[in-house]
């Protein structure tokens, strides 16, 4: 009997163990910053990302670049009339460009005439932000650029704002601020090269699994507003759909990456510290470290999944769960058995294998 009890016991101390949250995952150590910690890291201003590094940047004119389906709709042309408002009385002259499709706003960028405009004003959200930065960094990489780094920034006019939130710009008028104070700072995005050889730009969130999956079905939602997001995430919880997956990071931009195999919940790859609904998914993120944060789950419960949810919406508490490990990264590497979709900044998706990569100081923007 003695023998048995303590076979139980140590079978016993062999589950907790194995419940103890991953110290490393994929050879990097695992941050859990506390509640202390994350709300500490909730503003520019504590978080330690507002450097001193800033190039003054007097603005005379704006290139605005519209989302062309968003411009048509009332709070669009609410929002164009109160920038139009903001700009006149800060002097401030507007040429227009407006997207007509997907994509568009890369051309847009990357083809413009920017010799007598300071700075590129983007009015939509994450994804028209994104393709702006995308044409900026694809027109550098084909010489018509003359060096001159021309800050690019939104006024947060979309659904998410998530880039314009890390700011502290939550309003036409908080952006106009940054403007007129004209602090222009270098600030990092990610490539990503897809299983079909093209590269795109992601300066928000690179998401696989059940994140994603949870994403795309709430685009087919908008009509339920904020609460898609909620109802799109309940429905994939109840799928509980097999996500198996190599995932590789690297914290450094040479030598090998170390890989971690699993049926995974889900992967997120961020430079901004929240996505979709405002939620840290990455509270330690920084838009100017040189790094992307990235948050790996292991698949667990219906109930366990609904709680991390619930605690991602709260703060970020999900970082501290034993399913969840949490590192920073300038390399990753997603490989799976069959092409899956991945998500870029909630508009994009493109198909595995991916690899991804820290563009440090790719752009500058308004801080």
């Amino acid at each position: 009997m003695s023998r048995a009890r303590d076979a139980r016991r140590v079978e016993r101390g062999e589950a907790a163990r194995a419940r103890e949250a991953p110290t490393t995952f994929c050879g990097l150590p695992t941050l859990r910053p506390d509640a202390t910690a994350r709300t500490r890291a909730a503003t520019p201003e504590t978080r330690g990302d507002a450097r001193d590094d800033a190039n003054r940047t007097r603005v005379r004119k704006l290139l605005l670049v519209r989302h062309g389906a968003k411009a048509k709709t009332t709070r669009g042309k609410r929002d164009a009339a109160e920038i139009r408002r903001a700009c006149s009385a800060a002097n401030v002259d507007v040429e227009t460009a407006t997207t007509e499709r997907a994509g568009h706003g890369v051309e847009l960028v990357r083809e413009a005439d920017l010799s007598d405009v300071d700075a590129i004003g983007v009015v939509g959200g994450d994804g028209t932000l994104r393709e702006a930065v995308q044409g900026w960094i694809e027109r550098e990489a084909s010489g018509r650029g003359d060096g001159t780094r021309t800050p690019i920034f939104a006024f947060p006019c979309g659904t998410g704002n998530n880039y314009a939130r890390d700011l502290g710009v939550f309003t036409v008028a908080d952006a106009m601020a940054k403007l007129k104070a004209g602090n222009a700072r270098p600030v990092d995005a990610v490539r990503v090269s897809d299983g079909v050889g093209n590269d795109t730009i992601s300066i928000n969130v690179v998401t696989w699994g059940m994140a994603r999956d949870a994403a795309e079905t709430a685009e087919g939602m908008r009509w339920m507003g904020g609460l898609r997001y909620d109802v799109a995430g309940l429905i994939h919880i109840l799928k509980n759909k097999k996500n198996n997956g190599i995932i590789g990071v690297s914290d450094s931009l040479e030598g090998e990456i170390v890989e971690e195999s699993n049926d995974y919940l889900m992967m997120f790859a961020q430079n901004t510290r929240c996505s979709g609904r405002a939620f840290a998914f990455t509270p330690l993120a920084q838009l100017d470290d040189g790094f992307f944060d990235v948050v790996v789950c292991n698949k667990g419960g219906p109930m366990h999944t609904k709680a991390l949810f619930d605690a991602t919406k709260t703060g970020g508490g999900h970082v501290e769960d034993r399913n969840v490990s949490y590192v920073k990264a300038k390399r990753l590497s997603l490989k799976t058995a069959a092409a899956e979709s991945v998500g870029i900044d909630g508009e994009v998706t493109v198909p595995t294998p991916v690899h991804l990569t820290a563009l440090e100081g790719v752009f500058t923007t308004f801080r």
